[in-house]
């Protein structure tokens, strides 16, 4: 007949078990926490490798158009400078030379002018179109098989910009080189006036000039690329935590052209990435929970 003592123990037999089975389920439960958080955060950053690879296109493709821009700019200065070499010049000669001077300069600033508008409006295009090509791309590595939202955003305004016919930077023309003449006839165009021997006698004559670009002072020349990744799955306990328990994800990124100068002729452009918190106070309101599409 077993003892009290050996009833007691084999009483208490079943409780390490119990013990052991509760603390394996509570170790894996913390495993489980521990992985699910860190696939969190490596999505999150990759995430913003996206936001960043993004933006330093969109801001490349820019300092491309800017750089085009600028070239094409330094060509109608060029022009300028010979036309007024030569209207100074033609004090003498007939006037036709120097109408025919006044004439070449405004064929040339014309075309440019036109060839300017038309880079100005494809590289605004170009800049979120690359952007999204290269944020797909290294999403199929990234986040295989998953459906990322993409966008450009202005801060400036608090929408997303789907620009008809796109824009780069808003261009204005510049009189002899400085601010637009409040008095000039025309905005942007500049009038010259010289002498020249039409007969016997010297005669004055005068043109009105279209001259040279600058991107407007009010620009906001950086180019933000914000990418949205949905909610997925955890890899451990999934349902426990809650069916898709690893929530939607948003980042945004800002690069901007810096270095060359539209108005000088300089092409130097080139990308840089900015922190987001240099762009506005409000940016992180602003990019998660105020963004709304334009409508045309």
């Amino acid at each position: 007949m077993p003892s009290a003592s050996g009833r007691l123990l084999a009483d208490e037999r079943g409780q390490s078990l119990a013990f052991v089975l509760t603390t394996l389920l509570a170790l894996m439960l913390i495993v489980a926490v521990g992985i699910n958080v860190g696939q969190a955060m490596t999505r999150r950053m990759l995430l913003q490798m996206l936001a960043d690879a993004g933006a330093f296109t969109g801001a490349t493709v820019m300092a491309q158009g800017m750089n085009t821009i600028a070239d094409q700019n330094l060509r109608i200065q060029r022009a300028w400078a010979l036309t007024s070499e030569a209207t100074l010049a033609f004090t003498t000669p007939p006037c036709i030379a120097s109408d025919l001077a006044v004439s070449a300069y405004g064929t040339v600033q014309r075309t440019v002018s036109e060839l300017i508008r038309r880079v100005n409006s494809g590289y605004g295009e170009l800049a979120a179109a690359e952007a999204r090509e290269v944020t797909r791309y290294n999403a199929i590595d990234l986040f295989p098989g998953e459906r990322l939202t993409m966008r450009e955003f202005d801060f400036e305004s608090g929408i997303v910009p789907q620009r008809p016919g796109g824009r780069l930077v808003d261009l204005e023309e510049v009189p002899s080189g400085t601010a637009p003449a409040v008095s000039s006839p025309t905005p942007g165009f500049s009038t010259k006036t010289w002498s020249c021997l039409q007969g016997p006698a010297v005669l004055p004559r005068s043109a009105s000039f279209g001259l040279w670009f600058q991107n407007a002072s009010s620009d906001p020349i950086q180019f933000v690329w914000v990418v949205k990744a949905p909610r997925t799955r955890a890899r451990f306990f999934d349902q426990l935590f809650g069916s898709f328990s690893i929530p939607e994800m948003t980042a945004a990124a800002v690069a901007k052209p810096i270095g060359g100068d539209i108005r000088r002729g300089r092409t130097d452009y080139v990308a840089k990435m900015t922190a987001l918190r240099k762009v506005t106070g409000q940016v992180f309101d602003a990019v998660f929970r105020k963004i709304r599409p334009v409508h045309h």
